[in-house]
């Protein structure tokens, strides 16, 4: 079965689709940490006080824990089903910039975006010990 859309309403549903394509891009972050957070260099620290509120703060190391020794991925985005960019050993160390919410993972919702062993991206928050960073795009005075 088709559906036959007049020019009019054709545009004007091509046009809210990229208005929505645009908005959402810009929520989940857009071009200012790559598309896995993988620019390369290592993210500014915020010196406390009358800084940027948006600067990110130093990493903080959380630790893998609860896998059952499996280990745990690093993905490209805050969901299991986004691409495995990376992975950190049981009792390894994640360094972690901040968190943020994302498909729950063992009923938790929060994961946490940094890097290990050079891969940057997001970790599950539900495996990982450790506190001090503050929810990504925030000012670094909010802290979990």
């Amino acid at each position: 079965m088709f559906v036959v859309l007049r020019p009019g309403v054709l545009v004007r549903v091509l046009a809210a689709t990229a208005f929505a394509a645009v908005l959402l891009f810009l929520l989940l972050g857009g071009l200012a940490s790559g598309p896995a957070g993988t620019s390369g260099t290592s993210p500014p620290s915020s010196a406390g006080g009358g800084g940027d509120p948006l600067a990110r703060t130093a990493p903080a190391p959380y630790v893998v824990a609860g896998t059952g020794k499996s280990g745990l991925n690093i993905r490209s985005c805050a969901a299991a089903t986004c691409r495995r960019v990376g992975w950190v050993a049981e009792g390894g160390t994640f360094q972690a910039e901040c968190w943020t919410h994302g498909t729950p993972a063992s009923g938790d919702d929060r994961w946490l975006r940094g890097s290990a062993a050079g891969r940057t991206g997001y970790a599950a928050g539900h495996f990982l010990r450790g506190d001090g960073v503050p929810e990504c795009g925030t000012s670094a005075a909010r802290r979990t």
